[in-house]
């Protein structure tokens, strides 16, 4: 997690907020000023669009624990049916031991009631029988069926005492069985407490970024209230048609050590979202990509006249009305002008641009500069 060290981040920025909103005496802003202002709004802009790529990865990880969580739960009902399923061997096993249990009992009953009648025959002597019998035939019966009685006793017993060691042995197995699948109950049960917690802690890491992105935005908002009485003082020193070169480091943009770039001869170099390198929207895609952290690649299809059609079709909103952080669409021209919207003043906008031959830039391609201008003279595109 990296909360601390956002925390920390939060710190530095509230620190910019109250050395930031100091009101300078009237008509004393330089355009330092904006640029400071601007690069500091710049700075919390990228810093709440990393809370808010924490939270959707935070999100994104508890929707995963929330799906292990849902396996585990089908994983638990699957062994609680095992389970009941084992109990009901289980109970079987018990009855049919108690069925074979009363029938050896009965069993036993019978043959002690033969192994009687079996003793009293063998007490009298083989004459006495044959004596005693209608005829010989009928003693010759008598005593086959008095061996065979033995005989099927014998196998009685024995069938019984293999039958009872049997269903006992399942028995144990049974309890075996039953006693592992509670064991692995248990487990799950646990692993589902472990991963609720986690995922109770994952939410509460999701609501802290996003508690401190609201922060953010708010320390944001109090810089761009004081960012629009610095361009309204500015708006009455320069009468809004001022020309400059601008910022120093030229809108941050990563290519300017190469501007001018030669043109049309192969050895101009294209950046990562399909625009050729020093020209106005490889200028005004950084800036998307710097402020929001996308940018669609327009390769092929990325003259700054192409840009409203490329928009609307990605699904982005164009508007007549501007506002700070937005891209301003000029179709004048055979290729059209894109510039970056710094801010907005009544009807005027104060724009950052590459590529536009003004006086700022001894009318030189490639270059880097900042003005006013009337708001009429763009059509915009907001990335958010």
């Amino acid at each position: 997690m990296k909360i601390r060290r956002n925390i920390s981040y939060l710190a530095v920025a509230a620190f910019i907020v109250f050395s930031s909103t100091t009101s300078l005496p009237a008509s004393a802003y330089t355009q330092q000023d904006l640029y400071d202002i601007n690069n500091k709004i710049s700075a919390l802009r990228a810093e709440i669009a990393g809370y808010e790529a924490e939270a959707a990865a935070l999100a994104a990880k508890a929707d995963t624990i929330t799906n292990a969580i849902a396996i585990l739960q089908n994983e638990q009902t699957t062994i609680k049916t095992q389970i009941a399923l084992k109990e009901a061997e289980h109970e079987k096993i018990v009855a049919d031991i108690a069925s074979v249990t009363t029938r050896i009992e009965n069993n036993s009953t019978t043959i002690g009631y033969i192994i009687a009648q079996y003793y009293y025959n063998s007490k009298v002597s083989t004459i006495e029988r044959l004596a005693s019998s209608d005829s010989f035939a009928s003693f010759v019966d008598n005593e086959v069926n008095l061996s065979g009685v033995t005989d099927t006793l014998s196998e009685i017993i024995e069938e019984n005492k293999t039958l009872k060691e049997e269903l006992e042995t399942k028995r144990h197995n049974a309890e075996l069985i039953l006693a592992d699948l509670e064991t692995q109950k248990n487990q799950l049960v646990q692993k589902e407490i472990e991963q609720a917690n986690l995922l109770a802690q994952t939410r509460a890491s999701e609501a802290s970024y996003q508690a401190m992105k609201a922060n953010t935005a708010s320390q944001k908002a109090a810089l761009e209230e004081e960012q629009q009485k610095i361009l309204q003082d500015l708006a009455r020193q320069y009468n809004a048609t001022n020309i400059t070169a601008g910022d120093p480091s030229k809108g941050g943009y990563p290519y300017s050590g190469q501007c001018p770039a030669a043109k049309l001869n192969g050895t101009q170099y294209g950046d990562r979202w399909g625009m050729y390198i020093c020209e106005c929207v490889s200028y005004a895609a950084w800036k998307v990509y710097s402020t929001y952290g996308y940018m669609p690649n327009w390769a092929g299809r990325g003259n700054a006249n192409q840009w409203l059609s490329n928009a609307r079709a990605a699904g982005y909103t164009v508007s007549h009305t501007p506002k700070a952080g937005a891209v301003g669409i000029s179709l004048a021209g055979v290729y059209g002008h894109a510039v970056w919207v710094e801010a907005v003043s009544g009807n005027r906008v104060y724009i950052s641009q590459y590529n536009a031959r003004n006086a700022a830039t001894n009318y030189q391609p490639g270059q880097y500069s900042e003005q006013w201008v009337d708001q009429g003279m763009y059509t915009y595109i907001y990335f958010r």
